[in-house]
């Protein structure tokens, strides 16, 4: 159990310092490298479920342009290297169900004092979380007014860290209303039964 927590740390460290060295790089306006290379120990192949030892990630801006064997890869001296020999990399995850604007303190009649601008503002800091957690997609299943809107297009202009949003925007319609509580009301009534 507290290996798997190291390894979440792990983790979420390399994604920190990775994001952060390009974020800061660019607002610096440094020159890149034209590569970066990720030398991994292991590598989770998520189509065979194999975990492949010794591989390189090439990354060409902000793209993953190929995975190899590091023994096969091609190396120039402008090319920056990342070596984790002690490190499982895998695929960013994908949440599908997530209400990155709401915060799970402020619920029933404490939720009905939570603005629009203030829940867009914890929905930046949930998505940091979500992010650094390693998932690099979400979707935003409902949000008050177009609050995920906006955190997906701030997301999208580099204005602040976070997942790849699929977003739903305002869950506040009437119909959308009927639905949730008859689609509670169903799950309840099979808990109990």
């Amino acid at each position: 159990m507290k290996e798997m927590g190291l390894r979440r740390a792990l983790i979420a460290y390399l994604f920190l310092a990775l994001f952060s060295h390009l974020s800061i790089a660019q607002e610096a306006g440094e020159h890149r490298p034209s590569r970066i290379i990720i030398h991994a120990a292991k590598l989770l192949e998520v189509k065979t479920g194999k975990t492949l030892a010794d591989q390189a990630i090439v990354i060409e801006g902000d793209k993953i342009v190929s995975v190899g064997p590091m023994v096969q890869m091609q190396r120039s001296t402008s090319d920056r290297l990342i070596d984790l020999p002690n490190a499982t990399v895998l695929p960013g995850l994908t949440d599908a169900h997530t209400h990155l604007t709401g915060d799970p303190r402020n619920i029933g009649y404490q939720s009905l004092g939570i603005s629009i601008p203030r829940a867009t503002l914890t929905g930046a800091r949930n998505a940091r979380l979500t992010l650094e957690a390693g998932f690099t997609t979400v979707r935003n299943v409902g949000a008050q007014g177009y609050s995920d809107v906006a955190l997906r297009d701030a997301i999208n202009a580099g204005d602040i860290p976070g997942p790849r949003m699929l977003v739903s925007g305002p869950w506040e319609l009437p119909a959308a209303t009927v639905m949730r509580t008859c689609f509670h009301l169903n799950i309840t009534l099979l808990l109990k039964a």
